[in-house]
């Protein structure tokens, strides 16, 4: 199965996130997906995009 490729604004998404959120960010991100948290972030909808296209194990993956 293919892997779905970000787009380049879901990746800045995905490092403003990162950037405000240290080096846990993926973990405060999953558990933000888990709570639906990450509908209080300035980049809610792209966050939201990324976890229904690749879900929490292709975060996982991802490196910024």
């Amino acid at each position: 199965m293919e892997r779905p490729e970000l787009t380049a604004q879901e990746m800045e998404a995905l490092r403003a996130y990162a950037s405000r959120n240290g080096r846990t960010w993926k973990h405060k991100l999953l558990d933000a997906w888990m709570t639906g948290a990450d509908g209080r972030e300035p980049e809610s909808s792209r966050l939201r995009t990324i976890r229904n296209t690749i879900g929490p194990s292709g975060l996982l993956r991802i490196k910024l």
